[in-house]
């Protein structure tokens, strides 16, 4: 039932952010960006809200442009602190210089806030995180027109206690049980009937590959087998992929 309620509300979306949990669970951006690839493929509108990719990560795109990012940042500052009068840059090959001339007041470094302001979203899709306001509350501050969007939560329960479980914070909840998030999204992109390319296979097999140590752990299933030969069918480059994340 999540997952035609999933597929429904991304149908109706055309603006999608795709907010990875990058610090504890690199499977999250593997599975952010083969959702990715395949949205793009699909005509919506997408981003990936991602502060870093890891470098031995970085073979799943042709560059770190390929991602798009919020590209109009704000600097505010309160009318009532300063009556700023003038303002005006300079730019060199070692920064952008942004001078700002005040007729009465005082601007102090705290008077000043930033953000980037965009067309709000019509989804957020999350990957791994198990708290969307405590894990995210601090990340998000600059991106304040996200925080209202509805919210497509997609997660998976692994080993979980009933401190570590998933809060169901979405509007909708794809929630798994001790199963890879590449499992999850890739039944997800599945129920679009479209096209596993071999960039989304590439990105969905290296996800494998992380959760279960390169097959070595106790995560390995059938299933998971049976996910990896499907992947390698649609292009997945195996030794590329090990070859990449044994860098890290």
């Amino acid at each position: 039932m999540a997952l035609q309620e999933a597929k429904k509300i991304i149908q109706e979306s055309q603006n999608i952010y795709l907010i990875p949990e990058e610090n504890q669970n690199p499977e999250s951006i593997t599975s952010a960006l083969a959702l990715f690839y395949t949205l793009r493929n699909l005509g919506k509108n997408v981003n990936i809200i991602i502060e870093e990719l890891p470098e031995y990560l970085s073979f799943l795109i042709p560059s770190i442009n390929f991602i798009s990012y919020p590209k109009n940042f704000v600097i505010s500052i309160p009318v009532k602190t300063a009556n700023v009068s003038q303002i005006y840059y300079e730019k060199n090959d070692d920064a952008l210089k942004i001078h700002l001339t005040v007729e009465n007041g005082f601007i102090k470094k705290d008077d000043l806030s930033f953000y980037f302001s965009e067309k709000k979203p019509d989804l957020v899709v999350t990957f791994g995180i198990k708290d969307y306001h405590l894990q995210l509350s601090k990340k998000l501050n600059p991106f304040g027109f996200l925080l209202d969007a509805q919210i497509l939560n997609i997660d998976s329960n692994q080993n979980a206690t009933a401190e570590t479980d998933n809060k169901n914070f979405g509007k909708i909840n794809l929630i798994g049980n001790d199963c890879p998030l590449a499992e999850i999204v890739l039944d997800l992109i599945n129920s679009f009937d479209a096209d596993i390319n071999k960039e989304t296979a590439n990105c969905l097999l290296a996800g494998l590959i992380i959760y279960t140590d390169n097959f070595k752990n106790f995560n390995v299933t059938a299933k998971v087998f049976e996910t990896a030969a499907y992947l390698m069918k649609n292009g997945a480059n195996l030794k590329e992929i090990i070859n990449n994340i044994k860098r890290n």
